[in-house]
């Protein structure tokens, strides 16, 4: 028990700032998404970067059902689901789950002795709505009811995300910004307060000239607290995808704030994440790997034209 919950505050809780309740919400990635270390802010026609900027769901081109799933080191396992890409009024719909199950514990009172078994679970439905502002500005709107349990226990919180997006007259180069799980909770395990994990991410994708790759670069969780401004600017993330001909990608990405948060002296290659894509048919099948101080997590992923 006391190694899964240790893979629990390395992996779902933020080293950087005061702690946060739902931390989930961030950890759950698609696959494309963690292989470019959630630099895709500004990502165009990817189903699964709606979790960074609902904007983006407004330049999806066709309805798509996405799924993924992420098993961690121990029974821990993580996924989510997603249908986008309805048209509703001028603007597009998309509604989705985010889900995580932290398998069962062991149950012991203060002497030790054993009282059986518990488990835990969080669960977020939510539903996004995108539309364009201009020709070359879109935005999205997102609503999330957020459902914690621990044993007998559990809280629910209402979030809401929000997003823009600037697409750069020669087509190749757009800005996005979203400010992510900003709300309340509902009803709290205790009487102490739970803040959510409140995000504001903005960042920059540039399809490069001559070259099949797309960079994408930016800055996450900016409103955490940090001694000096300038410390923000650390909280970095890059990432660049190669497309191999029309249906395969390559992507490497990396997270400056997830290696500065692991211990100096167990760094390593934490922060690196890379992964791949292949596109059939109207299917894409994706795959990505983080590598951390105390594991590697794995994603598998896939999109369905629908």
């Amino acid at each position: 028990m006391g190694y899964r919950l240790l893979t629990l505050l390395v992996t779902f809780e933020s080293a950087l700032g005061q702690p946060a309740a739902f931390e989930f919400l961030r950890a759950v990635a698609f696959p494309r998404s963690a292989a470019l270390a959630q630099a895709n802010v500004a990502l165009p026609t990817d189903a699964g970067s709606l979790l960074l900027n609902p904007a983006l769901g407004a330049t999806l081109p066709r309805r798509e059902l996405s799924s993924t799933f992420l098993k961690h080191v121990t029974d821990i396992n993580s996924g989510a689901v997603l249908l986008t890409g309805m048209p509703l009024a001028a603007g597009r719909v998309a509604v989705g789950a985010v889900y995580v199950d932290y398998g069962t514990f062991e149950r012991r009172d203060a002497q030790g002795r054993e009282l059986g078994q518990f488990s835990a679970h969080d669960v977020a439905l939510f539903a996004a709505y995108s539309d364009t502002l201009e020709p070359t500005l879109f935005y999205g709107l997102a609503a999330k009811l957020v459902w914690e349990r621990l044993d007998t226990y559990h809280a629910w919180a209402l979030a809401l995300d929000a997003g823009l997006l600037y697409q750069f007259p020669d087509e190749r180069t757009r800005i996005g910004v979203a400010l992510l799980h900003a709300g309340t909770a509902l009803h709290r395990f205790a009487h102490e307060a739970l803040p959510l994990p409140t995000d504001l991410r903005i960042g920059l994708t540039h399809e490069m000239q001559g070259l099949p790759a797309t960079v994408s670069f930016g800055f996450a969780r900016l409103t955490e607290y940090t001694p000096s401004v300038w410390q923000k600017f650390e909280k970095f993330v890059v990432g660049i995808e190669f497309s191999l001909g029309s249906w395969v990608q390559l992507r490497f990405g990396y997270d400056n704030a997830l290696r500065r948060a692991a211990p100096s002296s167990r760094r390593g290659a934490t922060g690196l994440a890379l992964g791949a894509g292949i596109a059939v048919s109207g299917i894409r099948i994706d795959y990505s790997t983080t590598l951390m101080s105390a594991a590697m997590l794995h994603r598998l992923g896939v999109q369905v034209g629908m």
